[in-house]
Formats: C-alpha cells, sequence, structure tokens
C-alpha cells in the first residue's frame, strides 16, 4: 500500500538517550549491591514471609445460584446474592451458627412420620432469604431450598423488600434423596414488618389430586383461579409469577403451573387462536389466544401437544392443548402469560387480573381433626428442636 503523500520523503527525528552512560553504571552497582543485601539477610525476609503467612486469606466471592433465562425454568430463583466463602475461625470469634442464631437437627422421624428423613431449620434473616439460607446450607442445595420458601412466602409478603434483619424463622422439612432433593412441610416466620407470624402447613385432604399448603386455621396460602378461568385445573404447584426477576435482570412474563406432561391446557376466555408453535426453540409448542372483549391475549408455552390451529375459534374452559416440557425448559410447568393487546405491551398478574376471579380452598370440617394432627406433629418436632438446641447450649 503506498503511504499518504504528507509521508513521504519525511525524515523521523533522531530520539534523545534517554540515560546517560554515567547514571547506567550507578544503577548497575546498586543492583548489584541490593542483590548483595538480600542474600546476606535471607533470614530476615523468611521471618516476614512467616509474618504475612499468619493472616487470613482475603474471602472468595460466591454465587447463590440464579434463575435461568426467561421460560427456561418451572423453578423460581432468587435475585443473585453475593456472599462469602467461610472464613477461618479465629478466637474469641462466634461460630457461623452462633451469628446467624442458627440450629439444625435431624430427628429420629418414626414415631410421627414412619420411614421418613425429617430435618429442621431455625434461623435468623441476616441481609436476604437466599443469603441467610445459604451461610446455613451447601452451596449446591441452598438455592433450591430457599426458592420453595420464597414460594411460600410471596403470597404474603414481597421477599425482596419486607424481609427484616432479625425476623426468625423454622422449618420443618423432609429430605427426599442425597441430591438435594426436599420438600417443606412445616414454616414459622415471624415477621417484623408485618407484625404477626406466617404459618404453612403441607396437607393433602381427600380429593385432592396434590397437596397444598394451608395456615392454622385451614385456610390455603396459594391463590387459584376459579373454574374454566384457569388455563389448568390439575397442577403441582404454582412455581414463578410475573415480575420474578431471572438471568440478566428481566422480569419473567408469566405464571409457571407445575405440572406432569399431558395435563389438559384450556382456553382462559373465549377468542380466536393468533398463531401457534412461533420461537418453538424457546418457548416449545405453543399457542397464543386473542380476547377483544377482555382487550387482552393470552399465550400458552411450553407444550406437549397443540390441538387448535390458527384462525380457529374458541370458546372458554376448550381444550387447546396438553402441558408439557418443551423449548427451553428445565421441567414440566405450564407458562401461562396475559398481555394487553397495544402494542405498548402490558403483562398482567392473573391472580390480580379483574377478569380472573380466585379463591383459596379450606380444609372441611370431617377433616379439620386429622389436620389439627399434623400441625401437632410439626408442633412436636420443632419444640424437640429447640430443647435439643438448649440442651447443647447448657
Amino acid at each position: 500500500m503506498e503511504p499518504f503523500s504528507s509521508l513521504k520523503n519525511q525524515k523521523l527525528p533522531r530520539s534523545r538517550q534517554l540515560v546517560p552512560p554515567i547514571l547506567f553504571s550507578f544503577l548497575l552497582v546498586l543492583s548489584v549491591g541490593l542483590n548483595i543485601y538480600f542474600l546476606v539477610f535471607q533470614n530476615s525476609s523468611d521471618l516476614l514471609g512467616n509474618v504475612h503467612a499468619t493472616e487470613p486469606e482475603e474471602a472468595k466471592e460466591v454465587k447463590v445460584p440464579t434463575a435461568a433465562l426467561e421460560d427456561e425454568a418451572a423453578e423460581p430463583r432468587l435475585p443473585t446474592v453475593a456472599i462469602r466463602e467461610e472464613e477461618p475461625i479465629l478466637k474469641d470469634r462466634p461460630s457461623e451458627e452462633q451469628a446467624f442464631n442458627v440450629k439444625r437437627t435431624s430427628l429420629d422421624s418414626s414415631g410421627h412420620f414412619p420411614g421418613r428423613n425429617i430435618q429442621t431449620l431455625r434461623v435468623r434473616i441476616r441481609n436476604s432469604l437466599s443469603y441467610t439460607i445459604c451461610r446455613t446450607m451447601n452451596a449446591d442445595e441452598c438455592g433450591p431450598f430457599a426458592a420453595q420458601l420464597g414460594r411460600l412466602l410471596v403470597w404474603v409478603l414481597d421477599v425482596n423488600r419486607d424481609l427484616r434483619k432479625g425476623d426468625h424463622l423454622d422449618v420443618v422439612y423432609e429430605r427426599l434423596d442425597n441430591q438435594g432433593q426436599f420438600k417443606i412441610l412445616h414454616l414459622n416466620y415471624e415477621s417484623g414488618y408485618l407484625g404477626k407470624t406466617l404459618e404453612a402447613n403441607f396437607y393433602k385432604a381427600t380429593g385432592m389430586t396434590y397437596g397444598s399448603y394451608f395456615d392454622r386455621e385451614g385456610k390455603e396460602i396459594p391463590q387459584r383461579i376459579v373454574g374454566k378461568q384457569s388455563p389448568i385445573a390439575d397442577y403441582i404447584e404454582i412455581t414463578s409469577l410475573p415480575g420474578d426477576f431471572r438471568k440478566g435482570r428481566r422480569g419473567h412474563h408469566g405464571t409457571d403451573f407445575k405440572a406432569e406432561v399431558g395435563t389438559p391446557i384450556r382456553a382462559t376466555f373465549d377468542g380466536r387462536v393468533l398463531r401457534i408453535n412461533w420461537n418453538v426453540r424457546a418457548n416449545g409448542y405453543c399457542v397464543e389466544l386473542d380476547h377483544p372483549a377482555q382487550g387482552i391475549k393470552t399465550r400458552y408455552l411450553h407444550l406437549s401437544r397443540v390441538l387448535v390451529k390458527r384462525g380457529q375459534y374458541v370458546k372458554q374452559g376448550e381444550a387447546i392443548a396438553q402441558s408439557g416440557n418443551t423449548g427451553r425448559s428445565f421441567a414440566p410447568h405450564l407458562h401461562y402469560e396475559v398481555l394487553s393487546r397495544g402494542k405498548k405491551k402490558t403483562i398482567y398478574n392473573p391472580f390480580d387480573f379483574k377478569y380472573h376471579k380466585t379463591y383459596r380452598r379450606k380444609i372441611s370440617n370431617q377433616e379439620t381433626g386429622d389436620y389439627l394432627m399434623i400441625i401437632r406433629r410439626y408442633d412436636t418436632i420443632l419444640q424437640a428442636n429447640e430443647t435439643a438446641g438448649k440442651t447443647q447450649v447448657s
């Protein structure tokens, strides 16, 4: 390539010598002298190194497992929290469990729940729910465990804003295997923000395909959508709501219903099928319905089978698909989304949406006695844990 004409035949000026010969010789002599000094006083340098070695190393930062990209998983996750690995315990410094007031107990559950591994956890909140739990459990277990707790608390508290330092949490849970699979059986949360104690007890009443969580009076904690307005009748639990933060701080746009593959999916309102199976890599098999009367559209993602065609008119409650685990999904579930029809999209929470009616189930009078007996078992386990903790302290 020819150089620019303005640069042709131009000579660069000779750079000045930066270090005179005399200065160069002086630096060389100084360097040799320093080497001799360190060789002579090697013992002193070793002593200095030993002093540094006694100082604790700075803790490395690790991250609590975070949520997947939008619509990737049926399991909601709490926002990322940077925490520190366990530091060396110095003299007169409180241990991790003392600092967090942690009591963990593995009990003989044969008398209450034969053949099941029942454990308890008692902590006081510090910083956040995920931060506290991950200070008391293994890193590969704390994320899913904190997520399960968050799913219960989210119906009455904003777990990102309403938790207070010093709030007391008691949990009775079942360890299902050695791969970090748990089931929360009982939760007792003393909330400084609300000024009262929140309670959740797992119970499967007669006629329930799956159990649910109820307060001490027998009223269900999670809300449910009534009859034909519900996109899915039989589901295990709700694992995510609109607005849950996911990777990249993108808010989740839908409600995730954890359900077995093949569960019937129904149109929540009268409408027409706008499209099916778009962006299949992310959405899996999917359906979008238009509902002019309500001024909304609804979407149903991660299906195993689609039962309608584009342009087809459907009635409220009509089966349009079957739930699945297709697309960017790590567990079987239905992603149900309610959004406005206009260009400026508004995402609605179906449990706050004016066209969706909601309710909570109640334990029947016939089963109240059995339910209260289960609660007494949870109370007994927690009391045994508290007694064991006092015995250890004394």
